[in-house]
């Protein structure tokens, strides 16, 4: 196959032997700086918007083919972001467009995990169940967003982003009417599982395509703020949405998901004209067109996406000698001749193996797995101390969630402060960048965590005005979206240059959803046995271990990075 997407091995142009032929394989880059043709094929963007051109190229080491033929990962060693087609040149009034278009995506798929809790109630009188097989609903939606990426995450590192969006989204609507119209509790939890699964996309692959759009540069923290912001938006909105459906008596249980069916069938809809991102792809496809006449774009990437499951190549993307993408000859047989097979298992293994064998994403995905569960048990908590302690009303309970949106309307703006503390950082380091500088802010703001849920827990008893608790939440808000920031920030800038951002993410996501499934069940116990003050005294107290965490990640993250074979060949170490 022709249009992998990662590479592994850093080198200066090592010859290497092609296994059906007898002498090397020549390597070589032929976008260095040197080499910029600003009148290169493909410099015209199409529907991609007008070109920047006064974006820098990200500073890197040089990169060599290993054996390109068995492993996938070695086939984007010609797409790096000094190639004029790269789509980190496209204007960035055009890539936030992009990704704010992705973002919603996110808030929308998100809102489900908290609009079913809303509605567990009714789940619980429908079927006469205990809240804890109620809450398997919720937990098995988180597993499915843990799972999801596993596979949907590597395919979209050497298919391309876009027609996994899609189809992963025609999925989620689909399924979507299991749970509306569920017989039983086992086929709602099923359903919620199927719908958990196909709608991870949105997490793993927005993450990724914010990496395909900015790289390492000092505006991707910006960037993936608004990837964030999404992902704590949707499910502060969500409970609103939720409660707002199960109090209007003409609506009920399944137009919970019946809303989902319809916006998400827009989605699916309104994707299909959206361009691809996936470097490897843009690179090949502008330049392989150039000069032919060819269908539409839309048509164009769909036919390049099913190839990759039929075998068969467009008729314009066939290789020419010395002429197929801007390569030689022999780089473009090698390219070429990426076995199929090994493509699959790199879909199917790939993130498997970086969460078991990547020190980073082995360290961080705990890390955020911890964080992530402290965070699901803080809001299981919620409804008690507002409506029980408080004597509020079920929707004003639900609206404390608001605070979140607050909290992360207040990262968007700190934002600018961290892309500075990155730019000063990097410009002391001879203009390479750290990826261990994106948790400069988070050193400070980190402290929101416990001190957010001590406040929290000596204020939740009701002998206080409710208006303490849900400040205390809105300090939260801020400093749990920031550490997860930086956390999918350094992930991007250890991995995105090797091509295998979206993996990193999968792989970063499955302990951290796994954990929050988990004891999404333990909060419904703890706060039936405990009182709130000490049961969010608890969780304070050991929030201090996510304090130390960051520190340690932040000084000691160059050794991490070091143990580490695939974030090794980015030029930021």
């Amino acid at each position: 196959m022709s249009y992998s997407s990662s590479s592994s091995e850093v080198n200066s142009g090592t010859p290497v032997k092609d296994p059906e032929k007898s002498g090397p394989v020549k390597t070589n880059n032929n976008y260095s700086n040197n080499n910029y043709n600003k009148n290169a094929p493909g410099r015209d963007m199409e529907k991609n918007g007008p070109v920047n051109n006064n974006i820098s190229p990200v500073t890197s080491k040089p990169l060599v083919l290993g054996n390109i033929v068995e492993d996938p990962i070695e086939a984007t060693v010609l797409y790096t972001a000094d190639n004029p087609c790269h789509p980190m040149h496209w204007n960035t009034w055009y890539r936030y467009f992009l990704v704010i278009v992705y973002c919603s995506l996110e808030v929308f798929v998100s809102m489900t995990s908290t609009t079913y809790v809303a509605a567990e109630i009714l789940v619980e009188e429908k079927w006469n169940v205990k809240p804890q097989v109620a809450t398997l609903g919720q937990s098995m939606f988180i597993l499915g967003n843990a799972i999801g990426p596993a596979f949907m995450g590597p395919l979209s590192d050497i298919s391309g982003r876009k027609w996994v969006y899609v189809f992963s989204t025609l999925l989620y609507v689909i399924f979507n009417f299991g749970t509306a119209y569920a017989r039983n509790m086992p086929m709602m939890v099923i359903f919620m599982f199927l719908i958990g699964m196909w709608g991870s996309c949105s997490l793993c692959n927005v993450a990724g395509t914010v990496g395909d759009l900015f790289g390492v540069t000092d505006e991707a923290s910006q960037a993936l703020s608004l990837f964030i912001a999404g992902a704590n938006v949707g499910p502060s909105i969500g409970s609103v949405i939720g409660e707002a459906i199960v109090e209007n008596e003409s609506l009920g249980l399944k137009w919970i998901f019946l809303i989902n069916i319809i916006i998400g069938s827009f989605f699916m809809f309104a994707l299909m004209f959206i361009p691809e991102t996936l470097p490897s792809i843009v690179i090949r496809e502008r330049q392989s067109v150039a000069g032919k006449k060819v269908p539409n774009v839309v048509i164009r990437e769909l036919k390049y996406f099913l190839g990759y499951f039929t075998g068969k190549k467009p008729e314009w993307a066939q290789v020419t000698p010395g002429g197929d993408a801007g390569m030689d000859e022999e780089n473009a047989v090698v390219v070429d001749k990426v076995d199929a097979v090994h493509e699959l298992k790199f879909v199917l293994m790939m993130a498997f193996k970086m969460m078991v064998t990547e020190p980073i994403i082995i360290f961080l995905g705990l890390f955020n797995g911890f964080a992530y569960g402290l965070l699901f048990l803080y809001l299981d908590g919620i409804f008690d101390v507002f409506v029980f302690n408080n004597g509020l009303s079920y929707m004003a309970a639900q609206c404390t969630y608001l605070n979140f949106v607050v909290g992360v309307m207040i990262v968007i703006m700190l934002c600018p402060i961290q892309t500075w503390l990155f730019k000063r950082d990097r410009m002391k380091n001879g203009g390479i960048p750290r990826p261990e500088a994106r948790f400069q802010l988070s050193l400070i703001t980190v402290w929101f965590f416990p001190i957010s849920m001590y406040w929290f827990a000596f204020t939740s008893d009701g002998n206080t005005s409710y208006w303490s608790p849900i400040i205390a939440g809105t300090f939260l808000g801020i400093g749990d979206p920031i550490t997860w920031l930086a956390m999918v920030n350094f992930i991007t800038d250890a991995y995105s240059e090797a091509g295998l951002s979206g993996s990193a993410i999968a792989a970063f996501t499955i302990p951290s959803f796994a954990i929050a499934a988990a004891l999404s069940h333990a909060g419904v116990a703890m706060f039936e046995n405990m009182s709130t003050k000490w049961a969010f005294f608890i969780l304070a107290t050991i929030s201090l271990c996510i304090v130390a965490l960051t520190y340690i990640f932040y000084f000691m993250g160059p050794r991490i990075r070091a143990a580490s074979k695939l974030a090794r060949i980015s030029g930021t170490i």
